[in-house]
C-alpha cells in the first residue's frame, strides 16, 4: 500500500506536517499490508474484515480468560493471578478500541485500526509468557492445556487474519516462540519432540494463511471491479446516475448534520450539450463517441478535485459542487463553457464544434431534497438552451421550464454548420 496509512485522518494530517511517519506508523502499515501494493480501498477492507469480528473476539477472550482462570485456580500463585489481571485488561481494552472504530466509523469519520493492532500484539506476547510459565510450572494438567490452546489461537489467528497476513505470522511468532522454548527447557523429554513439531506447524499454517489471503483478495478485487461496472458509465469512465443519486444523498446527510445548526451549502449543475447531436448524425457514433470521451475529460479539468461529475444521459452530465453556493459556482462554469467551446478533431476530420448549456441550482434555496435540486438546475439549463445555448444560468425563484421540443439539438444540423475554424483544435487523446 505504500504511503496509505490505517491510522486516523488527523494522525495522517499531523505526519504529513512533519514530512514523515512516526515508527509506531509505519509499523502498523508494514504488518497490515503486503510486499504486493494493494489499491486503498482494498487494503481498507481486507484489513477491516480481519480486525473487525466482534464475535469472534468475544468467543477468543472467553475462551483465553477461561483458561488463564483455570491456571491460577489450580496453582493458586501468583503470577497466575497477575496473568489473571492483565489478561482481563488486555481483553477489556482490544473490545473497547473495536467497539470505538465502529462507532467512529458509524459517524462517517475515518477510525483508526492502530490501537486494535498493537493491542492484539501486546497481547499475544502476554500471554505466550503466561504459558511458558505454565510449561516451567512442572504441572502436566497446565501443560497439556497450554498446548491445545495455543493450537487452537494459532489456527483461530490464521483464520481471523487471513486480511493481513504478516501481522497473523509476527502474533503466531509472539504466541509460538515462548512456548516453543520453554518446551525444549522442560523436565519432560517428550515435550521436546512436540516442541521440534512446532516450527512445522508454524510453517505449514502461514502458507495456509497466504492462500486464504489471496482468495480473499481476488474475491474483493473482483467486487471492486464489478461495482466499478455497475456504477461506471463504460464509454466515458465517469460515474453514472446511481453514483450521482448516492453522492446526493451523502451531500444531503452530511448538511444535515452541519455543526452549529448551519446549513452546508452546495451547487448542482444540469449541462447539455449544444450541436452534439448534428455532429452525431452527421459523423457517425464513432465521433460522437470520441466526443463525449474528450467532454468527460474536460469536465474533470474544469473542476475541482472535490467536486463530482456524472454522465447521466446521451450527452448530458450533472456535476456535484460541494462547499459552493451558486454565485461562488458561476467562476467554475464560465470555466466549463471556454473548455467545451474549444474544437475537438476526430478522426482526421474537419474540427468539429459544440457548445454546452449550464443550468446551476443550490441546497438549500433551490431544493432540500435530490429530486428537487436537480428539477430546478434542469429548468435553469432550459432556460440557458432558451436564451441560445452556450451559457449558464442559475436558478432564482419564479423560474419554469419552458415548452422546448423534446430533442433540444434537432434544429442545430441546419442552423449551426460545423465549419473548420482557424484558430486550431484540441485534438482528442484517447
Amino acid at each position: 500500500m505504500g504511503s496509505e496509512t490505517l491510522f486516523s485522518a488527523d494522525d495522517r494530517r499531523s505526519s504529513d506536517r512533519d514530512g514523515r511517519r512516526g515508527p509506531i506508523a509505519r509499523l502498523v502499515d508494514w504488518l497490515t499490508t503486503t510486499s504486493r501494493p494493494q489499491p486503498p480501498a482494498i487494503v481498507h477492507r481486507l484489513v477491516r474484515h480481519s480486525q473487525t469480528k466482534r464475535r469472534t473476539l468475544i468467543l477468543s477472550n472467553a475462551s483465553t480468560m477461561l483458561m488463564v482462570g483455570i491456571t491460577a485456580g489450580s496453582t493458586e500463585a501468583i503470577w497466575a493471578y497477575v496473568w489473571l489481571v492483565i489478561e482481563v485488561a488486555f481483553c477489556c481494552a482490544r473490545y473497547a478500541a473495536l467497539v470505538r472504530l465502529e462507532r467512529t466509523e458509524a459517524e462517517g469519520r475515518e477510525g483508526s485500526f492502530a490501537p486494535i493492532v498493537l493491542l492484539g500484539l501486546g497481547w499475544a506476547f502476554s500471554f505466550a509468557i503466561g504459558c511458558g510459565l505454565c510449561v516451567l510450572s512442572g504441572n502436566l494438567m497446565l501443560t497439556l492445556l497450554t498446548a491445545m490452546v495455543v493450537a487452537g489461537l494459532a489456527g483461530g489467528i490464521s483464520s481471523r487474519n487471513a486480511g493481513t497476513p504478516r501481522l497473523a505470522i509476527a502474533k503466531i511468532l509472539l504466541l509460538g516462540t515462548p512456548f516453543t522454548a520453554t518446551m525444549l527447557a522442560s523436565p519432560h523429554q517428550a515435550f521436546a519432540t512436540v516442541a521440534l513439531l512446532m516450527p512445522v506447524f508454524a510453517i505449514a499454517i502461514s502458507l495456509i494463511l497466504m492462500e486464504n489471503y489471496e482468495v480473499l483478495r481476488h474475491l474483493f478485487l473482483s467486487e471492486q471491479e464489478n461495482r466499478r461496472l455497475a456504477n461506471a458509465d463504460p464509454l466515458t469512465g465517469l460515474p453514472n446516475r446511481i453514483m450521482q443519486c448516492k453522492a446526493f444523498e451523502e451531500q444531503l446527510r452530511k448538511a444535515a448534520l452541519a455543526i452549529d445548526g448551519s446549513q452546508r451549502r452546495f451547487s448542482v449543475f444540469c449541462l447539455d450539450l449544444d450541436g452534439f447531436k448534428a455532429a452525431n448524425d452527421r459523423y457517425g457514433h464513432a465521433a460522437g463517441d470520441a466526443i463525449l470521451v474528450a467532454v468527460a475529460h474536460r469536465l474533470r479539468d474544469a473542476i475541482r478535485s472535490n467536486d463530482l461529475v456524472f454522465r447521466v444521459g446521451g450527452d448530458e452530465f450533472v456535476i456535484l459542487l460541494p462547499g459552493l453556493d451558486t454565485d461562488q459556482a458561476a467562476p467554475i462554469a464560465e470555466r466549463i463553457l471556454a473548455m467545451i467551446s474549444h474544437p475537438f478533431d476526430v478522426a482526421e476530420r474537419q474540427p468539429l464544434r459544440i457548445g454546452v448549456s449550464i443550468g446551476i441550482a443550490g441546497y438549500p434555496r433551490d431544493g432540500r431534497t435530490t429530486d428537487e435540486l436537480l428539477r430546478s438546475a434542469d429548468m435553469a439549463m432550459y432556460e440557458a438552451k432558451r436564451r441560445g445555448k452556450g451559457v449558464f444560468v442559475i436558478c432564482r425563484p419564479g423560474l419554469t421550464a419552458p415548452n422546448l421540443a423534446p430533442d433540444l439539438d434537432t434544429d442545430l444540423v441546419t442552423a449551426e454548420p460545423l465549419p473548420a475554424l482557424t484558430d486550431g483544435p484540441l485534438h482528442l487523446k484517447l
